[in-house]
């Protein structure tokens, strides 16, 4: 490239100078123009939540008067119709030659960055993209057989196997705009529409008070948490009260922290660690270090297998009955569900748009365990609320609670949540913060109102029912549910296998629940050439063997359950006749409706423990 190169830098969630490929390179080559465009068209059911708009407004007030004192001004724009569009315009109206991006590896990225670069290549204009989020790109760890890794510990040690080059481009000390730069219309942050009205800029206005968004600040965290949080991680890191995490995620997110920037640094201090002989503080170092690898497998999942972020990745998982229940999925996510610690994790995340990575498994697990809510509606309230949501991030989370994943939570696993406020709350001060009817409960009862005598609660100002729900459902009656769900689920899935042997179709369960907002699952008959390959990548369930575990604490009174629906209960009679009917006619006799088979793998319910 000559030094005359006129480039388009197009920044999305890579809003920093410092070890940024694409504006560096850009910038060693010639002229920029650094351009920003909100086109909330492309985002679609995926639209960022207020927290996560409020903190792209501030980041990019940041980048702005960083490259200003550089010399270039960044240009904002607010797209009606098309990012495409907006890019186009801009080219045309300064005669550049080049785009240049940092890859994004979601689902809706990947498919919308190819069309753009397609559409530009087939203009003329140059079209180079970097690796500005990733240590390590997803095509390049594969098994021996050239095939994806579905489980993270094989993934990860193939990672740290593999040469890894973390220099980090130097930051431009000054950029030179390309000419006619001033005939590009852009409009002021303002003019985006982040902030969509006076009622979110009043509820942003707190958001200030906890977090400074900003590529320099973000470098500010990372030296803070280095220097005082690293080497005490695994301590503190599993206390939900407090500042004990490494408040990174955002950063990350946004694309303000390079991710080579956090691993060298951290590895360094693991180096130190090493040679000091401190043990405690290296097995710190090795937890934060995973945390990382569990990102870098996130974006590893979306890019080999794209449809994640609307199916289980563990494909029997299409015909378990999940409940459609507002009423349940509203009382979740007011934090009214009955269960202190789940309660006090959704006030908090609706507060503030952040809690604990503990409290995020606790209560995603309570929402597709307990309430059998379908993970999508989970992972997608995530996303509209969360300061640092991170589609790739979230995807991960949820199919790996909602045992959607190989090495996930067993699809049968039922935590106890008051057993889980003993260890990870134990003195119940995070519970009263966020729960003030809970504030003057005694320890002892804290992690389960529903059990303290009648005085204690009258000394507590606490009546159950009236000021504080109680249960939604009683543990017993959870543990009793998910079991007839498990086994409803293999049934179907061998109905379904069965109806494919004779050209017949049965119905995704999926297709039968309501979204209002929550994006659906679309199932097709016949993938698209485009997706097909990677379709093939698709781990079955064969193999699979998933081992009920019983309950860990059983503190439960009687709650009447209400059950399934009567077209559910209709469409499972209908599948487990057709199943039987099938096994009959192929000479397997009578089916056991507590025991199915699914390519050789027997599943049967366990005893139930008494309560």
């Amino acid at each position: 490239m000559s030094r005359s190169e006129k480039t388009v830098v197009w920044f999305r969630r890579d809003l920093r100078i410092d070890d940024n490929p694409a504006l560096a390179t850009a910038a060693k080559e010639g002229s920029v123009l650094p351009l920003f465009i909100w086109c909330p068209a492309d985002y679609k059911q995926y639209y960022p939540g207020r927290c996560s708009r409020w903190w792209l407004k501030q980041s990019l007030g940041h980048l702005r008067k960083s490259l200003e004192s550089l010399g270039c001004p960044l240009i904002l724009i607010h797209a009606e119709d098309s990012t495409l569009a907006a890019l186009l315009e801009s080219v045309h109206s300064t005669g550049a030659t080049r785009v240049v991006y940092n890859r994004l590896y979601d689902p809706i990225s990947l498919v919308h960055d190819d069309k753009i670069k397609n559409e530009l290549s087939a203009l003329g204009i140059s079209v180079q993209s970097f690796n500005g989020d990733l240590l390590y790109e997803p095509w390049e760890v594969y098994d021996e057989n050239g095939q994806a890794f579905t489980t993270f510990n094989m993934y990860w040690e193939k990672c740290m196997n593999l040469p890894l080059d973390i220099s980090q481009p130097l930051a431009p000390v000054r950029l030179v705009p390309v000419p006619g730069i001033d005939n590009v219309r852009g409009c002021s942050i303002d003019d985006l529409g982040l902030e969509s009205s006076k009622d979110e800029e009043s509820s942003n206005a707190l958001l200030s008070r906890a977090w400074s968004p900003g590529w320099c600040n973000a470098e500010n965290t990372l030296q803070e948490f280095v220097s005082y949080g690293l080497l005490e991680y695994s301590k503190h890191g599993m206390k939900v009260g407090g500042t004990t995490t490494s408040l990174l995620s955002p950063y990350l997110h946004f694309g303000e922290l390079s991710v080579r920037k956090v691993y060298q640094l951290v590895k360094m201090h693991q180096v130190k660690c090493e040679n000091e002989g401190k043990s405690e503080a290296e097995e710190s170092v090795q937890l934060f270090l995973r945390s990382i690898g569990f990102r870098e497998y996130s974006r590893y999942l979306c890019f080999n297998f794209p449809f994640t972020h609307e199916r289980s990745l563990l494909g029997n998982l299409k015909h378990y009955p999940w409940r459609s229940d507002e009423d349940r999925f509203k009382s979740w996510r007011q934090g009214m569900t009955g269960y202190p610690l789940v309660d006090a994790g959704m006030r908090e995340l609706w507060a503030t748009g952040w809690t604990h990575n503990r409290i995020r498994v606790i209560v995603s697990s309570f929402a597709v365990k307990f309430l059998q809510i379908p993970w999508i509606w989970g992972m997608k309230y995530f996303w509209d609320v969360l300061l640092d949501a991170d589609l790739e991030s979230d995807i991960l989370g949820w199919q790996y609670i909602s045992g959607s994943l190989p090495d996930g939570h067993e699809l049968s696993r039922l935590d106890n949540p008051e057993v889980q406020g003993q260890k990870y709350d134990p003195d119940g001060e995070y519970i009263r913060t966020w729960i003030p009817e809970l504030a003057r409960m005694p320890t002892e009862w804290i992690h389960c109102p529903w059990d303290a005598p009648s005085s204690i609660l009258e000394v507590a100002g606490v009546e159950l029912s009236f000021n504080y729900p109680k249960p939604i459902v009683e543990l017993h009656m959870a543990r009793e549910c998910l079991d007839d769900a498990i086994s409803t689920m293999w049934q179907l899935d061998t109905a379904a296998k069965l109806a494919e042997l004779d050209g017949e179709v049965v119905e995704d369960n999926m297709n039968n629940i309501r979204s209002f907002d929550i994006p659906k699952v679309v199932l097709k008959k016949e993938l698209s050439p485009s997706t097909s390959s990677i379709y093939q990548r698709m781990p079955s369930s064969s193999g699979q063997k998933k081992k009920l575990q019983p309950m860990e604490v059983t503190n439960a009174s009687n709650m009447e359950d209400t059950g399934s629906t009567a077209k559910s209960q209709v469409s499972r009679k209908r599948s487990s006749d057709y199943l039987q009917q099938k096994a009959e006619r192929n000479g397997a006799g009578k089916v056991e409706d507590n025991d199915s088979e699914d390519s050789g793998t027997s599943i049967s319910r366990p005893s139930k423990r008494a309560a």
